[in-house]
């Protein structure tokens, strides 16, 4: 009857005879009545092995595919596939496109429900290890993922002694760097948890690189998950067992981040000068006529025309390079020299929002001046990137600036690391903005966010997520799609906390929204930072320079396009009030040119 409802079983008139669709028969779910009909005639009077087959098919869950059940037959010397085939002809199993699966979630439960209660932690241990052997040995990473998966179902209960524990801690961290190759940070984050929890007592001291890896992979998937509480016990752990400052700086550059996306600035740009001090990298700078070192308090005395004359150094140094030799230039190999380079781009960042970019300039040429004394890292392409900016939307030689973006995009495409490809191609639209198509070239923002999911940086892709909604409103895109884009994209906002950005981003949302007649966006007063602290929009726009200017430009932008021209005077006199925009922003101005010389 339920075949003839579906119009799987019919009577055929023009062929006289019952018709029936074979194919999707076998492919459909069997009814409740007829689960609980098999699984009390038949199931219980199975013979023993089947029942024992169908008991480790189930702690694989509904479905497994039949290469893995012969794996472990071999591994675990006990008959499966014969057994499984019984169960076949006994309809309580189905066989199709290579895996065995369980006609009905209830048959599924009357086997696992045959297993003792005690003994299924035992079991999935059991097989976890056995198939963790075959994946180790022949290079499996799928079989891998499943098997630690088997593990991790049996839990440290299972575990007999701590060799054994740190076993299984070793492929919980293969397993869990596996995963982030395939941007599975959620399960990323499970592996190296289950992993810290097989480690016993004392395992700094006795296992201290492995802890020291597992921690750090750990703290790294839970800034992407946006797990903040965990991330700061993770914190705290690695700062107090680390044995030495480098041990410490991977876990130190997530805590600058933290402090970034808090929209503590100040704290965050101090936190890495002390850093690249403790790294042997001060910043060095001019003051009074003198050269001087002036660790922590370098920036207060870096003026424009010091900028520009060390980025016309670095142009004289990278004069004596060809495109070919910077190609295949040496790899920076010293640590600290790598990881000066990460925090000097998080540095040049950092001082971006806080419009000091005439300081972030003289970072880009410290980054390469490290690079060509020190080799190659993988943040060398975004300074080559940032230095095509420099030439191309300060001096406006496009010619020379274009030449090194797409230099700096060449390395990065060489580059065996992937964690900066969002930067670089993020920095890259800066000066591909003003040279290729506009609206070809705003998809350039889309694509660094892909790459900065993939690479875990969650912050990247935020930042990649907003610039390309701003650039698509001002690119002439439908306002519905970008109002529609702009709202997903506050809500990713929200769940990472990044109230910096969405304090930035709130005006032109709201603008966006009573463009095509929809009600905006209210002021935020209780937005949440990932330490917990609560902070107003209006408290975030005053400390945020980038998050002012860019309201006032957006209050000034909107009454001129709605006609409200006593607001735009308002509102161009309190834009032209704030710190100067000086020649040394490099950042995208071309809407605030082009609006700001009509209003005027």
């Amino acid at each position: 009857i339920e075949l003839h409802k579906r119009r799987l079983l019919y009577v055929s008139l023009t062929r006289r005879r019952w018709v029936w669709e074979s194919d999707n028969i076998r492919d459909m779910d069997i009814p409740d009545s007829v689960a609980t009909f098999i699984m009390n005639s038949s199931f219980h009077g199975l013979p023993p092995d089947v029942i024992l087959a169908l008991c480790v098919l189930s702690c694989f869950g509904t479905s497994v595919s039949i290469s893995l059940i012969e794996t472990l037959e071999a591994e675990i010397h006990t008959p499966l596939i014969v057994p499984l085939d019984t169960a076949v002809a006994e309809s309580i199993v189905g066989k199709r496109k290579g895996s065995f699966y369980f006609s009905h979630d209830k048959l599924h439960e009357a086997a696992y429900g045959a297993i003792q209660s005690e003994q299924r932690c035992l079991e999935h241990f059991r097989y976890g290890l056995a198939l963790g052997n075959v994946a180790v040995r022949e290079s499996d990473d799928m079989l891998l993922i499943t098997a630690v998966g088997q593990i991790n179902h049996g839990g440290p209960e299972a575990v007999v002694d701590s060799e054994q524990g740190v076993a299984v801690a070793s492929l919980n961290l293969d397993a869990g760097k596996k995963a982030m190759k395939m941007s599975d940070f959620f399960s990323a984050h499970s592996f190296f948890d289950h992993g810290i929890s097989y480690l016993r007592k004392g395992h700094w001291e006795k296992q201290y690189d492995l802890s020291l890896e597992l921690f750090n992979l750990a703290a790294k998937c839970a800034l992407m998950n946006a797990e903040h509480a965990h991330l700061e016990v993770l914190i705290q752990q690695i700062m107090h067992y680390a044995k030495c400052f480098e041990d410490k700086c991977e876990i130190i550059s997530i805590s600058i981040t933290l402090l970034f996306v808090s929209g503590k600035i100040t704290e965050g740009v101090k936190a890495t000068l002390s850093t690249l001090a403790s790294l042997g990298e001060e910043l060095r700078a001019v003051h009074g006529g003198f050269l001087t070192w002036v660790p922590q308090k370098v920036m207060d005395y870096v003026a424009p025309t010091l900028v520009l004359k060390h980025l016309n150094k670095t142009k004289t140094e990278l004069a004596g390079f060809s495109d070919e030799a910077l190609m295949s230039y040496p790899i920076m190999v010293d640590p600290s020299k790598i990881m000066a380079m990460e925090l000097l781009a998080d540095l040049s960042d950092l001082l971006a929002y806080s419009y000091e970019t005439a300081k972030a300039n003289f970072i880009l040429s410290k980054m390469i001046r490290l690079t060509l004394k020190h080799g190659m890292s993988p943040h060398s392409p975004l300074a080559f990137v940032q230095y095509g900016n420099f030439n191309a939307l300060m001096y406006q030689n496009y010619e020379v600036g274009y030449h090194y973006v797409k230099l700096g995009l060449a390395l990065m495409k060489q580059s065996s690391s992937r964690v900066q490809d969002c930067q670089v191609i993020f920095f890259s639209a800066y000066t591909r903005l003003h040279v290729e198509p506009l609206q070809a070239a705003v998809e350039l923002f889309l694509d660094g966010f892909k790459a900065a999911m993939r690479s875990g940086a969650t912050r990247d892709a935020m930042k990649c997520a907003y610039f390309y909604d701003i650039c698509s409103f001002w690119a002439g895109k439908r306002l519905n799609e970008v109002a529609r884009s702009m709202e997903e994209t506050i809500k990713q906002m929200r769940f990472h906390k990044h109230i910096v950005l969405i304090s930035i981003m709130l005006p032109i949302v709201r603008t966006t929204l009573r463009m095509v007649g929809e009600s905006a966006i209210p002021q935020q007063n209780n937005m949440t930072c990932v330490f917990g602290e609560t902070h107003g929009e209006e408290d975030m726009t005053e400390k945020i320079p980038s998050a002012m200017i860019t309201k006032n430009f957006i209050d000034c932008y909107e009454a001129f396009i709605f006609r409200q021209f006593g607001n735009v005077r308002d509102c161009a006199e309190k834009f032209f009030s704030l710190p100067s925009l000086t020649i040394h922003a490099c950042r995208i101005m071309y809407p605030r040119v082009f609006y700001l010389g009509l209003i005027s």
